[in-house]
């Protein structure tokens, strides 16, 4: 557990305050860019934008569109808002360590609450991966591939 906590926290110590500070100021598409980034630190990758930006070579039809636009417009907020407490609660962690008035204890409560937003926004993710999977026929997973060919999101295509 104690190995785990130093292993997170030093995590959260490379990360640039510089970026997590900034996601908090941003609104509309600036917050979803930043989303993507802070996506590369997650488990699961962030495929709505790209999905949403890529809809016609997808080959989604309109009623699957209203279907995952259904899914986007009753969690993308709530989402949005556990990714900005993360990133200010992120900033708070590496402001306590710093802090010789702030004990060991507190910061491991610091990094348990952050962990629960996280299990919060995979849950999402994972509701979002969901209808997805519910959503998309096989001519568009073939599409969705060759779509995630050309981006560098760091993972590898399934071929299955």
């Amino acid at each position: 557990m104690g190995i785990r906590v130093l292993f997170t926290i030093s995590i959260f110590l490379v990360t640039p305050l510089v970026f997590a500070g900034a996601t908090l100021d941003m609104k509309g598409p600036e917050l979803e860019l930043a989303s993507e980034k802070l996506d590369k630190i997650n488990y699961l990758p962030l495929l709505m934008p790209l999905i949403i930006k890529n809809k016609d070579f997808i080959g989604l039809t309109q009623k699957q569109v209203d279907e995952i636009n259904d899914w986007r417009n009753t969690n993308k907020t709530p989402m949005v808002a556990a990714i900005e407490k993360i990133a200010r609660k992120r900033i708070a962690i590496k402001q306590a360590a710093l802090s010789p008035t702030v004990s060991s204890a507190q910061i491991v409560q610091m990094q348990n609450e952050i962990f629960r937003l996280q299990r919060e926004v995979l849950e999402y993710k994972l509701s979002c991966r969901e209808q997805i999977v519910k959503t998309f026929n096989d001519e568009n997973w073939i599409s969705f591939f060759m779509v995630l060919a050309d981006e560098d999101i760091g993972i590898a295509v399934p071929f299955n």
